[in-house]
């Protein structure tokens, strides 16, 4: 009769443990949002990590030390030239993060757009 009562609490801890294998892995981290200031391409992961690199030196290949392999390529469209406002504006560009694990592409424009945010014209329109 003791046994009857034991079993299921003793049970139970093998029956999670087990269960826990079975769980599928936590999917990768996706890049949050990126900065790109002062010749730095910085891109913030929804885990909160970063990662960096130099797109002066490079402006295309892989994010060293990153927690999440990814590769990048950065086209810019338009420099700032207001010397002062180097590393406080971003340049208009393009930005491909692609993750190597999965394949899986990102995409990105700067300066940053949105419904909450007011377009800026930095530039002569044509017309």
């Amino acid at each position: 009769m003791r046994f009857a009562v034991l079993l299921p609490t003793l049970l139970l801890p093998a029956v999670l443990a087990l269960s826990a294998c079975s769980l599928p892995p936590a999917p990768a981290p996706n890049p949050g949002r990126i900065d790109l200031l002062s010749d730095r391409l910085t891109v913030h992961f929804t885990d909160g990590s970063r990662c960096s690199a130099d797109i002066a030196a490079a402006p295309t290949g892989a994010l060293a030390g990153c927690a999440v392999p990814m590769t990048y390529a950065v086209e810019i469209r338009r420099k700032i030239h207001v010397s002062a406002a180097d590393g406080l504006i971003e340049p208009y560009a393009k930005v491909r993060l692609t993750r190597q694990s999965d394949g899986r592409v990102f995409d990105w424009v700067t300066p940053e757009g949105g419904a909450w945010h007011r377009p800026v014209n930095y530039g002569h329109q044509p017309g």
